[in-house]
């Protein structure tokens, strides 16, 4: 079956599972490192989503049993998701997940809310069984590049849709 989100045309895809072949792999796989590295995250969403959002803290505990801070879930009716991270007591928007684009300095996930969300999740499911974020400051841990918000924007002005 085709999914057409107006965004990527005719690109398969298996339930809201963002395959790595799809353009906004690196961003949805960037939100969902995020979101389960982190601690002190907000996420405001509709109420829809909270049940979703309280599963990923209840698998983030189980897989992270050090970690004391999951995600919480705030109501919120806006057109977008967005994921706080809260540092010294400042509230910093880190993800949006929607149409509307948010400032440079915050990942983007540009698709409906619905089916950005599920697709974050998704991966963020995958990377926690797989045993991320793993052993943070060890010798032998690979270092993760650091993202590049606006180089990823502007290579997405180069697919042809």
């Amino acid at each position: 079956m085709a999914h057409n989100d107006g965004i990527i045309q005719d690109l398969p895809l298996i339930g809201p599972n963002v395959q790595m072949n799809h353009p906004l792999w690196p961003v949805v796989r960037e939100a969902a490192r995020r979101t389960v590295r982190l601690e002190n995250l907000a996420i405001y969403a509709d109420e829809q989503f909270g049940d979703s959002i309280n599963q990923l803290s209840s698998k983030i505990s189980d897989h992270i049993p050090q970690r004391t801070n999951f995600p919480e879930h705030v109501l919120s009716k806006a057109n977008t998701i967005q994921v706080f991270e809260t540092i010294e007591g400042i509230n910093k928007l880190i993800i949006q997940i929607g149409m509307i684009e948010p400032d440079i300095d915050v990942c983007w996930v540009q698709m409906t809310k619905e089916t950005g969300f599920s697709a974050v999740m998704e991966s963020c499911l995958q990377l926690l069984d797989a045993g991320y974020p793993g052993c943070i400051g060890c010798d032998d841990s690979i270092q993760e590049g650091r993202w590049d918000e606006r180089k990823f924007r502007n290579s997405l002005g180069k697919i042809s849709k």
